[in-house]
């Protein structure tokens, strides 16, 4: 990392340090991150997506909260201290909780010991002291996180709560040359369930940088469908890690679907920590125009009788460049494990690319474990037999298309999100198409 980017680091902190808790603490994680600087293809893990561009760029940190005794640093061209208005909350299915430039503008569900609210103003809660920074990781990206974080969602349920509608957590960035480090922790107690909806939008053509950490504890029996909408601005970098801890007999569902922003880099990291434990992994993304979207997964089990799925879709077209890069790690200790991972890919251009590297890490021998992936192009003979049907031949390519895409609909069956779900979809689908034969 040069030395202007790293000052530049050094000053964002600074700022805000007067308006956040632990500083020693955070100063530790920002030295961390600085002793390794961004993540580069020297590790294996981001061996297909650079961040160069951001270790070029002078990105400030809106401060979102400011101490009396600090006060706002007035005149400084780092750091601002007006977040734009609150994003539009309607349409949405569920209660909301709405976040505007990393700051919390809209409270959502509080009801008896349920409870979603901003993070930051519950730090001192003793389920959070006990769990925030624990199930993260420390990966220069979550060290940057844990230096920088402002604020995010926290999401609490005890034990056998079971709230009646979904949690959307919706985040809107609209200043330019912003970084947005949000921290989310989110714990359901023994035998709880919840539906919980993140979605990510933007000011078009604005750049900025979202940083997000998801910390997930799932206690005995808990099951939490996770359900994630990437529709960033066409200049936007998205970076976020979701590390899950699950308990006995818990179930986590995540169904990522990533549809905008100039670069997108989606971790989900899974510890199946308890005989029972199981998860299922869904995604979809398109990758057109030069957009780079890379999803990685990362499933430990790490006790006996554990269930992990994975089940991803991907299109690329344009100059577009799409990653299915998953590992799954049997441990010694994890005998019965049952794990499965299936990528298909549409290529719809002959500029576009998609990497697919499926992994499995078995450390013993009474397992069943298995992967498949595909990267292909549109079956012709489909096209043939519906343009034989009177549908011309852009028209048979669409209609292909949308089946393929909606697959990952399928994925949200009980859920009652279909049908939220489907316009979103259906406005990315790539409009033309180039055949890459």
């Amino acid at each position: 990392m040069n030395t202007l980017t790293a000052s530049h680091y050094r000053q964002a902190f600074d700022y805000i340090s007067g308006a956040v808790d632990e500083v020693d603490a955070r100063r530790q994680a920002l030295e961390r991150f600085l002793a390794q600087g961004l993540p580069d293809v020297r590790d294996e893990d981001w061996k297909y997506t650079r961040l160069d561009h951001l270790d070029t760029t002078l990105l400030h940190a809106p401060i979102l909260a400011v101490s009396p005794a600090r006060g706002t640093p007035a005149g400084s061209p780092l750091l601002r201290s007006d977040p734009s208005a609150a994003p539009a909350v309607s349409g949405y299915p569920g209660q909301v909780l709405a976040f505007a430039n990393g700051r919390l503008v809209s409270a959502a569900l509080q009801s008896g010991a349920v409870l979603a609210d901003s993070l930051a103003s519950h730090t001192g809660a003793l389920a959070v002291k006990r769990h925030l920074g624990q199930v993260a990781g420390e990966s220069a990206l979550t060290q940057l996180n844990a230096a920088l974080w402002q604020d995010g969602a926290y999401l609490h349920l005890p034990a056998d709560s079971h709230p009646d509608q979904a949690l959307f957590v919706v985040h809107t960035a609209g200043e330019a040359d912003a970084m947005l480090h949000l921290r989310h922790l989110v714990i359901l107690e023994a035998g709880a369930s919840a539906v919980l909806v993140e979605h990510y939008t933007g000011t078009a053509d604005t750049p900025y940088w979202n940083n997000i950490v998801t910390e997930i504890v799932l206690g005995e029996g808990a099951r939490l469908t996770h359900i994630v909408l990437t529709e960033e601005s066409a200049a936007a970098t998205h970076t976020s890690r979701v590390a899950v801890q699950q308990a006995r007999d818990s179930i986590y569902h995540a169904v990522s679907v990533s549809l905008g922003g100039r670069l997108a880099r989606r971790e989900v990291w899974v510890n199946l920590g308890e005989a029972g434990a199981g998860c299922q992994l869904d995604g979809l993304f398109i990758a057109d125009a030069r957009r780079h979207v890379d999803h990685h997964l990362h499933v430990e089990h790490a006790a006996p009788h554990t269930t992990s799925r994975q089940t991803w879709r991907g299109m690329a077209a344009g100059r577009g460049r799409g990653i299915f890069d998953a590992r799954v790690v049997v441990q010694p200790g994890a005998q019965k494990s049952d794990a499965l991972q299936s990528s298909r890919n549409l290529l719809l251009s002959p500029h576009a690319e998609i990497d697919v590297k499926p992994q499995l890490e078995i450390y013993n021998d009474d397992v069943k474990c298995g992967h498949g992936a595909t990267v292909g192009q549109l079956d012709e003979a489909q096209v043939f037999y519906l343009r034989s049907r009177g549908i011309d031949a852009d028209a048979a390519r669409a209609l292909l298309l949308r089946a393929f895409a909606e697959e990952a609909l399928v994925l949200l069956k009980g859920t009652g999100l279909r049908d939220w779900m489907e316009p979103h979809l259906a406005a990315a689908l790539p409009i033309e198409m180039e055949n890459p034969a």
